[in-house]
């Protein structure tokens, strides 16, 4: 037999171990095996834990059979050594002990073929394909319970498990058959044949498996795109190479990031509000993916996204990007998925545990987490406590094994989370290489866009560097001479080149401020006055709304003139905040002279603009309070009711009314609009009409509606819009017409889905539905002429009314007048209210001076008397007497004695 072959599938085997594995294997023989048996089954008599052993004897009998074949074919014994070791992993015992068991019950006993295989040496192929199955059941087995965590893992993984050893059962089986029927070599190169084709099979259909539980748990785990967001960062950083290299070489972040020497498990790296922590997270990020046998998972948390600003968000994209690196944990997830009736990963105490598994089954993990401030307070705090319990509860041997990096601003809340962990706090010092190269960058992009000089590139990119905050640009409107020179005064560079990393850019063009702690940061540092910026913005609005080009009411034939320059290009902004902007201006401390300068406008603004409301309007207390500064203004009146009624139609739920229009305005911004779409249908010029005032000419009158500012590509799809407003609820059957032309009420629709779809809407308590006729039910007593509709009633009044006449006798009798009664407490409810002997109760009494306390009226029942204590005139009634109790310290029943008429103690 050549010995090649059992040497090439050995290797194949010791590829997948480690150093220590391999020097375990070569000396560890079948006595070894047995003392290790021995010692399990002490182990587990001591614990009252004794396993089947027996299980294993027929594995460990044909192993040494087939020793002792091998042996005498390659004369040597080494290669067995490799099994031996395997055999004594010994956790899970019922599950492996059965694999062993029924691996033993299809090896055959070998001796007795030694004479076969000596003659046809080329079926000793069987041998080397026998060795290859058993030690592929023990490579396998070895990686299952080796894991870390595999307690938690193993009855997922087993179930995967148990249908690769049903394979090599099979091989087994078939080996075995091949042995004893003592088959050809023709035979032998059939079942070969027929061997490969099932593996190829058999590697198909685990590879479609796999896809399909990837599927179903990345369906499951609905994780934020974590990749997306690692592509743009680093996207961004490609853009200007080297940026943040500096970090690299920082201390305290090799202390962390080191895979061998680490002095700190867990970094907390903190920074201002535009610091570029984000794009250095996204470094760190792409570096420890380069590191060998390091898994990296990594989050990025975001403002007002629950799908990235909460616990559960962060367990989920870190769960979705871990199974991709260990097909264990898939498994594992997949199994809980299967099993936890959530249709997504909605319960914190499943994610919990799945994370908590996930972080401990790896050698070495890197997480690492940045905007943690973006969550709010109760999600950070749960975060954070979260892995730094991970971290804590780990093994002195394991510490290493999880590696943790939190990346947030510098705040008081964020001290407190990391107050025992190590901290960099990113500095100008770090950042000024960076912005300097950054600035070189972009002040020779300006050169060449506005062909500037050496010099004048050197200063702009000097002035930059003193202060950026100084940086202003030209607005297109002129306030002075009242024109709008779009052509001459726009902006000539984008608002995120202006603006960096402070601004986003939507899909729409909308600019808004990158997160809400950057406006906090700039107002709190006093980089923006916000009550200057609204004082201005006001008067912009009002000032620009007063231009000529909007005096329409005397020659309609200028505006059109107008259109080509983006005359009306601010408009739909102005005529919708003006107001918006004059309120937030009066709730700060407002400047005299700009408030006199915006009185001024707005005194001309309400002369140009003022019609005469159709119904009065009386703006509120705390409103006008809050323009107080104003009422100095002879139109003081009618601007606040303006302003009232402007600032009202942008509430989403005021309906569109004329009574809220006291202004011209709304015909001027309409016969604007009218012309505007005129000039669209016309081909000249539309590219740069479109540049001006966008693409969507055709708008909602709606000021609530963001598509008053948005609007329409067309007509058509601008009119059916405003019937939405009109009729705004629509049927949901498909083919239906009131599904286009909609109702104007819930009531209506419920109405024609009733009707014409025979639709009920069980939920609504109030939907009238037609009552089947209620059927006369009577039930009348024989001794007298009371009638009840329920047979209960009947009888109730028979046994309190008609006890004597009836079949059950009444129990309790009235010893005075032989009245009775069906209850024991009617009985005593008689006798203590009817009888001459009956105690009375009676609200008042004499108190220690000889002086009378309360009203003297008197009551058949004790509870009544308390209820009148309870009463107002009761408690008046009462008082006294509390007085003196309290006093004396001592309760009314024990120091007065019992009398004819006793009263209750209140």
């Amino acid at each position: 037999m050549n010995s090649t072959t059992f040497h090439l599938v050995l290797e194949k085997f010791k590829s997948g171990l480690s150093e220590k594995e391999k020097r375990q294997f070569a000396t560890t023989t079948l006595d070894d095996v047995h003392v290790a048996i021995e010692k399990i089954q002490r182990k587990q008599q001591s614990e009252k834990r004794l396993r089947a052993m027996s299980k294993l004897e027929l594995f460990l009998e044909g192993m040494k059979e087939y020793e002792k074949v091998v042996s005498v074919f390659l004369n040597t014994s080494a290669i067995l050594a490799f099994v031996w070791v395997a055999s004594t992993f010994h956790e899970a015992f019922d599950a492996l002990l059965d694999a062993y068991q029924r691996i033993g019950e299809h090896m055959p006993l070998l001796a007795q073929y030694e004479d076969y295989f000596r003659n046809h040496p080329q079926m000793t192929r069987v041998l080397r394909l026998m060795y290859e199955d058993i030690l592929k059941f023990h490579f396998k087995a070895m990686k299952y319970f080796q894991k870390r965590m595999w307690q938690q893992l193993f009855q997922a993984l087993w179930k995967s498990f148990d249908t690769e050893f049903a394979a090599i059962l099979r091989d087994l089986r078939e080996h075995m058959a091949l042995i004893e029927s003592q088959a050809t070599v023709a035979q032998f190169s059939e079942i070969l044949a027929t061997r490969t084709l099932i593996e190829l099979q058999f590697d198909r259909d685990r590879e479609n498996e796999v896809r399909k539980r990837r599927m179903v748990v990345h369906q499951w785990l609905a994780a934020a795109n974590c990749g997306a967001d690692q592509e743009a960062y680093a996207k961004v950083r490609q853009e200007h190479a080297g940026t943040g290299k500096w970090l690299l070489q920082e201390n305290r972040f090799c202390s962390w990031f080191d895979p061998i020497l680490c002095s700190t498990h867990m970094l907390w790296m903190n920074g201002i509000p535009g610091a570029g922590k984000t794009i250095l997270t996204s470094l760190v990020v792409e570096e420890a993916m380069k590191l060998p046998d390091v898994h990296v998972a990594f989050f990025y948390c975001r403002y007002l996204d629950s799908e990235r600003n909460t616990f559960l968000a962060v367990a989920r994209g870190i769960l979705s990007q871990l199974l991709f690196q260990d097909d264990a944990l898939l498994t594992y997830i997949y199994e809980k998925a299967s099993t936890s009736g959530q249709v997504t990963l909605s319960l914190e105490a499943t994610a919990r545990e799945l994370l908590e598994t996930s972080l401990k089954a790896f050698e070495k993990l890197y997480i690492v987490i940045d905007g943690i401030d973006e969550c709010e307070g109760d999600q950070r705090q749960q975060i954070v406590s979260f892995f730094q319990s991970i971290c804590d509860s780990l093994p002195p041997a394991d510490e290493d094994s999880l590696r943790c990096m939190f990346v947030s601003q510098d705040d008081n809340i964020a001290r407190k989370q990391f107050a025992n962990i190590s901290s960099l706090k990113i500095t100008e010092s770090h950042t000024r290489k960076d912005i300097v190269e950054f600035v070189a960058g972009r002040s020779k992009a300006i050169k060449q866009k506005f062909d500037l000089t050496t010099d004048r590139q050197q200063w702009v990119q000097d002035q930059v560097m003193k202060s950026a905050d100084e940086i202003q640009c030209a607005l297109s409107i002129n306030l002075e001479d009242q024109t709008v020179d779009w052509e001459r005064d726009r902006l000539r560079v984008d608002s995120k080149d202006l603006c960096g990393s402070l601004v986003n850019i939507h899909a729409d063009s909308t600019v808004v401020i990158v997160h809400h702690s950057a406006k906090k940061y700039l107002i709190d540092k006093s980089l923006v006055n916000l009550g200057y910026g609204e004082g201005n913005l006001a008067l912009l609005c009002i000032s620009y709304l007063c231009f000529e080009g909007f005096d329409v009411e005397d020659d309609n034939r200028s505006v059109p003139d107008y259109i080509p320059s983006g005359y009306y290009g601010f408009m739909d902004y102005a005529y919708a905040y003006w107001a918006r902007h004059l309120d937030a201006f009066l709730r700060g401390k407002e400047s005299k002279d700009a408030l006199n300068e915006i009185s001024e406008a707005a005194e001309v603004f309400i002369d140009m603009y003022w019609a005469q409301p159709r119904t009065k309007s009386v703006p509120p207390k705390s409103f006008l309070a809050r323009w107080e500064a104003l009422s100095s203004n002879r139109n003081f009146n009618k601007l606040t009711i303006a302003a009232h009624l402007a600032q009202k139609q942008l509430i989403a739920s005021t309906a569109h009314s004329s009574d809220l229009q006291v202004l011209k305005l709304h015909h001027a911004l309409n016969k604007v609009r009218e012309h505007l779409e005129l000039e669209n249908a016309s081909a000249n010029g539309a590219t740069k009409l479109q540049a001006m005032y966008g693409e969507n000419i055709f708008k909602c009158p709606r000021v609530n509606c963001i598509r008053f500012y948005g609007g329409f590509a067309s007509q058509q799809e601008r009119d059916d819009h405003i019937k939405k407003h009109e009729r705004s609820f629509f049927c949901s059957f498909p083919g239906c017409a009131m599904a286009t032309l909609g109702c104007s009420t819930p009531r209506e629709l419920h109405k024609h889905e009733t009707e014409f779809h025979k639709t009920f809407d069980y939920d609504d308590e109030e939907a009238e539905y037609p009552e089947l006729p209620s059927q006369k039910v009577s039930f009348d007593c024989k001794e007298c002429d009371a009638k009840f509709t329920r047979k209960q009633n009947l009888q109730i009044h028979m046994r309190s009314r008609h006890a004597e006449s009836g079949s059950k006798p009444a129990a309790h009798v009235c010893s005075t007048c032989s009245k009775s009664f069906v209850r024991k407490n009617d009985l005593t409810r008689h006798v203590t209210t009817t009888h001459d002997d009956a105690k009375s109760f009676v609200c008042g009494g004499k108190l220690g001076d000889g002086s009378g306390w309360g009203c003297g009226r008197v009551y058949n029942r004790g509870d009544m008397l308390k209820r009148h204590w309870k009463s107002t005139k009761g408690k008046v009634c009462i008082v006294q007497k509390q007085n003196e109790e309290d006093a004396d310290n001592a309760s009314l029943s024990a120091s007065l004695q019992p009398s004819a008429a006793s009263t209750p103690q209140p």
